[in-house]
């Protein structure tokens, strides 16, 4: 998929930005290192990101989140199975992978601050599943996060896919967060793994892909793997590139 929230900095090869008392980390890795110049091959992403306060309290509510993906990148689901929201609706992690299991493109784990009226602020950790999706003719990525602490809940976040066509960013990915979370809480970290490979008509694809984009001979280059900007209320958005070396396989 691209880039999202995650990590921690102290995390090699992580971008940091901040402006007044917000800072967000992001990270992002892709392996293998060495894809073809010409073309895509599957390809699995390691993303990780970290939306803080610098005073140590709640960071600001997330609005909106979108996702800039390198038009080197490319996101395949012919012949993939798809998931509907309403599968996933107030499910378990269990229950979404019993319904969902064969749409399946990643995993990892968030974390997040659950604001009670009068009671303050629990901190949380669950599940955080990424399905290829559908509504309507709509495609998406649908992510289903489930938590136990401090009471069981789950929520599934839609996001939008939308070619780009002109620039170095060739998809886009949105989310309304505050539509899919309420005032529940603050999403403060994640990490993603995004890996799926499939057999469609006999030949083998990934929904994963990229190649490298080295210029004439060059045996490898650096390029804007994804941009990432985050809306909150009442502030000025925020944006984060996220930079990736690759090499070339002949």
């Amino acid at each position: 998929m691209a880039a999202l929230l995650l990590g921690g900095a102290a995390l090699a090869g992580a971008v940091t930005v901040r402006q007044g008392a917000i800072q967000i980390t992001a990270l992002a890795q892709v392996k293998p290192n060495k894809l073809p110049r010409h073309g895509t091959a599957p390809i699995a992403v390691f993303i990780a990101g970290h939306l803080q306060s610098a005073d140590g309290g709640i960071p600001p509510q997330l609005q909106q989140l979108k996702i800039d993906v390198n038009r080197h990148g490319l996101l395949q689901s012919e012949g993939l199975p798809v998931c509907r929201p309403t599968q996933l609706e107030a499910s378990t992690t269990e229950r979404a992978l019993a319904a969902c299991g064969d749409a399946l493109i990643g995993s990892g784990h968030f974390w997040a601050s659950i604001v009670l009226p009068d009671q303050g602020a629990y901190p949380s950790v669950g599940r955080l599943l990424i399905f290829n999706g559908r509504e309507g003719k709509r495609p998406l990525l649908l992510a289903h996060i489930y938590t136990t602490h401090p009471f069981n809940t789950s929520f599934v976040i839609p996001f939008s896919i939308r070619h780009i066509s002109k620039g170095p960013y060739g998809t886009e990915l949105r989310a309304s967060l505050p539509e899919a979370l309420g005032s529940w809480g603050y999403l403060n970290r994640i990490k993603l793994t995004l890996k799926r490979k499939y057999t469609y008509r006999g030949e083998h694809l990934s929904y994963f892909n990229a190649g490298c984009p080295a210029p004439g001979h060059a045996p490898r280059t650096s390029f804007a793997l994804a941009y990432a900007e985050f809306s909150f209320a009442g502030r000025k958005s925020m944006g984060v590139t996220v930079n990736k070396a690759c090499a070339v396989k002949e």
